[in-house]
């Protein structure tokens, strides 16, 4: 029974390799753009060639287009021909479309799969509520296209907790949480190494790391600021910033003018994973400080559990999903949102305190493979889309 994964997310080979552990992978297939550009451009990614991958042109990269706005992001024109040869030469059964309930690209690919006589899967980060709260005549067709998303969908699979409390006021249809893919605690693994990063001997410092978009509703402001107080209480502390700077020089500003951290804190621009590992490997505690931003909040979390998998212990808020990715006193701790004092007590204490770090950071690798590792996400995946075609999981 042929499943197809639709959706530009896949783009990526680290995504797909969670499939890799699907018990019946040579059944999956995925429909694809040739490339995805993204930041603006600025990234852009490229499908690799394989016999379950179909690629087609893709149109609409974001979601700021005039009077659609992203309605119609990720769009793929071409795939009614896919499903229909799918459907076949390979007993295709069913369409998970990696699309949000409220854009027409989900509902466009609703559609045909309906026609085609198929089950239909769709998915969704959502974790605020408000923001199915439609208002206006834009919040109106909006309102219409969630309403036949949610009448066309056999199933919908959240990302997390929330998502799935929301959803399960709008529809009885059957809803699962699975974010989309799982992590590879065999590549994200603690190894011991010389205490070195880009150039820095760091062997003497507690090492504070943060890795995402730099940006305010990634609470970097307040982090910077409650630094100041850590420095003051641990002078041997380092904070590396790893991510695309999106506030146009202003957390340089804050660092080497406002707050005087510049010999304490390092401000680096995306790195790849290998990188990415390495820094987490001679890090001690990563600090991931999120707050809501225009009805926005974390909705789940990569990078903290990529950095619970190499045993550091999380600081992070009580806000949106990251309470599905980070269990505070067992594997981090967490503080309220944009609260400055506890962010920086929180980081004095594990600063000051190496067995505990070591114990919320093996807390956090042993969490992380028992909820999210690849094995465990495709086995998921597997139960739902087995329950949906044969009113059964599979074991």
């Amino acid at each position: 029974m042929g499943i197809l994964f639709a959706g530009y997310t896949y783009i990526r080979d680290g995504y797909r390799k969670t499939f890799s552990h699907y018990p019946d992978s040579d059944q999956l297939f995925f429909l694809l753009p040739h490339e995805w550009k993204a930041r603006g451009g600025k990234v852009v990614f490229k499908t690799a060639d394989s016999h379950n991958i179909f690629k087609t042109k893709i149109f609409f990269f974001h979601s700021h287009y005039p009077v659609i706005g992203g309605l119609l992001k990720g769009w793929m024109p071409a795939f009614p021909l896919i499903v229909r040869r799918l459907k076949r030469d390979k007993h295709l059964k069913l369409v998970f479309s990696f699309s949000e309930p409220t854009i027409l690209v989900t509902l466009y690919n609703g559609l045909w799969a309906k026609f085609f006589g198929l089950k239909f899967i769709m998915f969704s980060w959502e974790n605020v509520a408000a923001n199915l709260n439609f208002k206006g005549f834009k919040g109106f067709i909006r309102k219409i296209i969630v309403k036949i998303n949610l009448f066309l969908a056999d199933g919908l699979i959240c990302g997390n907790r929330k998502g799935k409390n929301i959803y399960s006021k709008l529809t009885v249809k059957p809803i699962v949480v699975i974010p989309p893919f799982g992590l590879d605690s065999e590549f994200f693994k603690r190894e011991p190494k010389e205490k070195h990063f880009d150039g820095y001997n760091l062997s003497d410092n507690i090492v504070f790391t943060f890795a995402g978009a730099i940006a305010p509703r990634k609470g970097i402001p307040g982090l910077l600021e409650a630094f100041k107080d850590v420095v003051a209480a641990v002078p041997n502390v380092r904070l590396v910033l790893v991510g695309n700077d999106e506030t146009e020089g202003e957390i340089d500003r804050l660092i080497k003018e406002k707050y005087e951290l510049g010999n304490h804190v390092l401000l680096k621009k995306w790195l790849s994973h290998d990188q990415l590992r390495d820094l987490l490997s001679v890090s001690d505690v990563f600090v991931y400080p999120s707050v809501s931003y225009k009805g926005w909040e974390e909705q789940f979390g990569y990078s903290m559990a990529e950095a619970s998998l190499m045993e550091l212990p999380v600081i992070s808020t009580r806000l949106g999903s990251i309470e599905d990715v980070v269990i505070s006193g067992k594997t981090g701790i967490l503080v309220k949102p944009g609260n400055v004092s506890e962010l920086s007590q929180s980081m004095i204490s594990l600063a000051k305190n190496d067995k505990l770090r070591k114990e919320l950071g093996q807390n956090g690798r042993q969490f992380i493979i028992d909820k999210f590792s690849q094995q465990i996400i495709a086995a998921k995946f597997y139960n739902f889309f087995n329950l949906l075609l044969n009113g059964r999981q599979k074991n």
